[in-house]
């Protein structure tokens, strides 16, 4: 006899016994998470993303050894926030893609339902898990991307080298962390809406890597509007680097918590109306 999901508002009480706290629900959906095996394949490929990011950084300063001094003075800076990060930030946001849709494209959003008939309740345990490893992959890498482009660059002076002391480079990590932290949870919450794991991503793809790059092809200065409060480059403007984008780091935490805002919203309405 086949297993229906329960109605949307279903009471409390109507929950399986055993689920009987926010940290089971939690404890479960991490469970989910870290034994598919698309999620160390989205971990693989975070770190070859770095791997081939650092490579990329090598062969930047070899070419900067090469030049003269004059063009030297003219090389961009070998920053790992935007050589690497980018794609690794797009590889861990997948995690909150394959966090929800997995279910939907396997049909075990039904059972799970049966046991957390609360839907919010089963959507914030999700956005826990996703927040936690987002975060935790994002400070993995910014971290390790770090380290590796410090030991390339050496002494090497600026424009090259992005830091005087290595200690001037922990606000570059850290604003990257959090943004990896939102983009993981904003493909949470597109995952919710869409059910398609292979339209979140592409969505998720979009908003990290493609729009980026065309977003500088705009006429002046619309162009540094609309690339100020894209995703990846609200990093830098989180960190208070110097860089040619606008907004201060209260007014870029603030856009990012509004992605993280609108996308959450959407998905909670979503799954909360919708049937499984």
């Amino acid at each position: 006899m086949t297993q229906t999901a329960p109605p949307r508002n279903a009471p409390a009480e109507t929950a399986v016994a055993g689920v009987t706290s926010v940290m089971d629900v939690v404890a479960a959906e991490w469970l989910k998470l870290r034994t598919m095996r698309s999620t160390w394949a989205v971990w693989a490929g975070a770190a070859a993303c770095t791997l081939i990011g650092l490579v990329v950084i090598m062969s930047h300063v070899a070419s900067y050894d090469q030049a003269t001094p004059q063009e030297q003075a003219s090389f961009e800076s070998a920053d790992p926030a935007v050589a690497v990060m980018p794609l690794v930030a797009f590889f861990i946001g997948s995690l909150g893609v394959l966090a929800i849709t997995s279910e939907y494209s396997t049909g075990s959003i039904a059972p799970s339902l049966v046991v957390v008939p609360q839907r919010r309740l089963l959507l914030a345990a999700k956005t826990v898990v996703v927040a936690c490893v987002a975060l935790a992959g994002g400070v993995l890498f910014a971290g390790l991307s770090q380290i590796g482009a410090m030991l390339i660059l050496g002494d090497r002076p600026a424009p090259l080298n992005p830091w005087a002391h290595w200690w001037e480079s922990v606000p570059s990590a850290a604003g990257t962390a959090v943004t990896t932290l939102a983009t993981g949870l904003v493909a949470l919450g597109l995952g919710v809406v869409l059910r398609s794991a292979a339209a979140t991503t592409a969505v998720m793809g979009a908003l990290t890597l493609v729009v980026p790059m065309f977003a500088h092809m705009l006429p002046e200065p619309v162009h540094l509007w609309v690339a100020s409060v894209l995703i990846p480059n609200l990093a830098p403007q989180i960190a208070g680097q110097e860089s040619a984008y606008l907004l201060s780091p209260p007014a870029a935490i603030a856009v990012l918590t509004v992605y993280v805002v609108v996308a959450l919203g959407a998905a909670s309405l979503s799954f909360s109306r919708r049937d499984s």
